[in-house]
């Protein structure tokens, strides 16, 4: 676990999803199609973009489950912490997740008057603001918080085709927090959080070509060589296009209509763009964002006894978000989520958790039991504008509902083992979940597959369902060897059902006979390690050590392949895959006024049998995907008084990571890779803690270093990739100030 409070998100300056990764020793934060599809990875349990499979790490705010796609958890504002649990999680609280966990928890109302503001200015036109006012209306009784911010800022990439910026950033926050204590045993907490999220995205571009792809894109591309040009786009109308040198020269006429395109196609364009950098770019597709998130979460908690509690958690969350875009990076019009409607998601989601936990047998026994139930929608549109190289042009629309319901019940308990052993400090872990899911799928009226031909729909299914139940478990042993130092063991199991790939045809089946169908994932890991909270010599020190490995049956991974003549994303199960590593951070106080630290992470993920056939041609996944192998962090933060209440600081931090890849079958597209990079962030503040002001100054980049932080990998498909890039050097400015 990485827990993050309040103040350490201001002191290092955490307003983003990335700068997270920077602070938390392990997680990556991996970009999809462009910087606002966005998931999180930890040992190795991530998400595929185009899978319609869900996360291995899952996002909450204030203990409510959020499953949107794109939406987000929240913004990085008046939070009280973040924390990052790692390893399967389920057995305590909400939903069961494979990966981890990613905890959100914003500032509750208090019996006090006061609050806060804060303005930031930067580069790239970034103005911030942001606030909070804290009301006890009925002293010690009812308690009420309102906090907002408000964000803007030019986008990093300069468009050069379309004569515009990509990246805008224009958003605003609203949450309101209301506390009542209705008597001594008895309080309600409810937090009603608004979020919109307008602007552009970051757009992958091109960088790397695969030729032994399957469509002939960088041959289909070179309109400069007629002839050849000519002959694919009779080859691909089977002679109807007619072209040819003379009468209908199709390779002139897409010329004289594109004059802004390189005629030498993607394999000459991909120089041009690598010579540039990724910040000036050239796309043909609408780019455009918007976001909205409404969530709601209602906390009662009665205390039965001092030793016992009885809570009840009420969520409700409905996220949308929409976006449009090039999903090639280039003009030469490949894919682009197209004019008429884009990628759009919805979730809405109604849950209910009831939770008893406290002491027993003297104090001997923490435990925690639980029932929750979750009821959710997920309304998909994603449509794709293909091949606009006349007469090949087409559009797919697909349109699905999904339909999920949840019942689980949990319990969690640890024992006391000192007095029944002798071993001082000795407890034992004993967890269980019982999870039934039932996923309904239906394909709405305008999805394309309602226009197939009657020989084609007749092996469709418009309307699938399926349930899983199973059992998550966990057990364990730690030891309290003295108040600074505990030693732990630990396995556990849980599961990622299967479902449904809304972006194919509803042919039922699993993916590997070229069906829309995918199976359940199982993961179980052993994990062993170590915490200490104390004194080398009179240093105060904290570190963590954990050493783990999973095994990983059945995991759910995508391929992009073709289904007869469709491009097509394919979700199917991998039949094996192992994940191993360490995990090591801690701090140090050399001095009062000097803090030291950081973080070390190795990662070792690999498929041991990733041998799958899609529609009865063979696939091997053998390169484990979002998993760079190495990663770590080193900070230094230094303070010094100079008058009174007035303390300045300055903090340093490098942040680095190994290469990755972002395909689970680079080994046949080796240009589904990203580089390993490094970054530098400084900060230097100036506080007055008895007058309330601050001003600060962060540098985030310092040394403008480019790097990806994911891509699609449509390598194997359309022979060229695409990469997403992380953000350049940026500066803000920040005046705070509480009252």
């Amino acid at each position: 676990m990485t827990v993050l409070a309040g103040d350490m998100l201001a002191r290092q300056a955490i307003v983003t999803d990335s700068d997270l990764q920077i602070a938390s020793p392990g997680l990556t934060v991996r970009a999809g199609q462009n910087s606002n599809q966005l998931n999180y990875a930890l040992r190795g349990q991530s998400l595929d973009a185009f899978s319609d499979t869900r996360p291995g790490v899952l996002p909450y705010f204030n203990e409510i489950q959020l499953d949107g796609v794109g939406g987000g958890s929240s913004a990085f504002y008046d939070l009280q912490s973040v924390q990052v649990l790692k390893g399967p999680q389920g057995t305590l609280f909400g939903r069961n997740s494979t990966g981890g966990a990613v905890l959100f928890t914003s500032v509750r109302p208090s019996d006090a008057f006061g609050g806060y503001v804060s303005g930031r200015l930067g580069n790239y036109n970034s103005r911030q603001i942001e606030g909070a006012i804290n009301v006890p209306i009925m002293a010690d009784k009812v308690m009420a918080r309102v906090a907002g911010f408000y964000e803007k800022r030019d986008g990093y990439q300069e468009n050069r085709f379309q004569n515009n910026r990509a990246g805008n950033v224009d958003r605003y926050g609203l949450r309101g927090s209301l506390t009542v204590n209705v008597t001594n045993q008895i309080k309600n907490e409810l937090v009603v959080d608004y979020l919109h999220s307008d602007g552009n995205s970051l757009s992958g571009l091109i960088n790397s070509l695969d030729p032994s792809g399957a469509v002939p894109l960088i041959l289909l591309t070179n309109f400069g060589n007629q002839p050849q040009y000519n002959f694919l786009i009779n080859a691909f109308t089977g002679g109807a296009a007619g072209c040819n040198s003379t009468t209908n020269n199709c390779a002139a006429a897409f010329a004289a209509a594109n004059p802004k395109l390189d005629p030498g196609g993607v394999a000459s364009y991909l120089n041009t763009q690598n010579a540039r950098g990724p910040y000036v770019i050239e796309t043909d597709g609408e780019n455009k964002y918007k976001g909205r998130n409404l969530i709601i979460s209602n906390i009662t908690t009665f205390e039965l006894t001092p030793d016992t509690k009885l809570r009840n958690i009420f969520g409700y969350t409905n996220i949308e978000a929409n976006s449009t875009g090039d999903i090639d990076g280039t003009a030469f019009g490949i894919d682009s989520n197209g004019p008429n409607g884009g990628k759009n998601d919805t979730t809405k989601q109604y849950s209910e958790e009831l939770q008893l936990g406290g002491k027993a047998f003297a104090g001997k026994l923490n435990y925690v039991i639980g029932g929750f139930y979750s009821h959710e929608t997920n309304v998909d549109l994603t449509t794709s504008l293909l091949l606009q190289f006349p007469p090949l042009t087409s559009t797919t629309r697909y349109h699905k509902l999904t339909t999920r319901d949840m019942y689980a019940g949990y319990g969690q308990g640890t024992f006391d083992l000192s007095n029944a052993t002798g071993i001082q400090g000795l407890s034992a872990t004993l967890g269980a979940r019982f999870t039934h899911e039932k996923i309904k799928f239906d394909v709405l009226p305008d999805d394309t597959a309602y226009q197939a031909p009657p020989a084609r729909q007749a092996i469709f299914n418009f309307n699938q369902q399926k349930s899983y139940s199973n059992v998550s478990w966990t057990l364990g042993l730690e030891e309290q060897v003295n108040s600074n130092l505990m030693i732990y063991v630990a396995s556990r199991r849980s599961y990622k059902n299967g479902g449904y790939n809304g972006i194919q045809d509803p042919v039922p089946g699993p993916g590997s006979t070229g069906g829309d169908g995918y199976g359940q994932e199982t993961l179980t890991d052993a994990e062993v390690g170590l915490k200490y909270h104390g004194r080398v010599g009179d240093m105060p020190t904290q570190f963590n050590l954990a050493v783990y490995q999973n095994w990983i049956m059945q995991g759910q991974r995508v391929a992009y392949v073709l289904l007869g003549s469709t491009p097509a994303a394919v979700t199917v199960n991998v039949p094996k895959s192992k994940v191993s590593g360490f995990e090591l951070d801690g701090t140090i106080r050399p001095a009062k006024w000097l803090s030291i630290g950081g973080s070390l992470n190795y990662t070792n993920a690999q498929f041991t049998d990733g041998r799958v056939s899609i529609n009865g041609n063979p696939v091997l996944f053998a390169t484990y995907p979002d998993t760079p192998k190495w990663s770590g962090s080193v900070f230094a933060e230094l303070q010094a008084p100079i008058h009174a209440s007035v303390t300045a600081s300055l903090r340093g931090d490098l942040y680095s990571q190994s290469s990755f890849y972002f395909s689970s079958t680079a080994n046949n597209n080796t240009g589904a890779k990203i580089n390993g990079y490094s970054l530098a962030n400084f900060r230097l503040g100036i506080e007055d803690s008895n007058a309330g002001w601050s001003l600060a100054a962060n540098l985030k980049n310092a040394f403008n270093r480019v790097y990806y932080v994911g891509g699609i990998a449509t390598g194997e498909l359309f022979q060229f990739n695409t990469v997403v890039p992380g953000a350049p050097r940026t500066f803000l400015i920040e005046a705070r100030f509480k009252f």
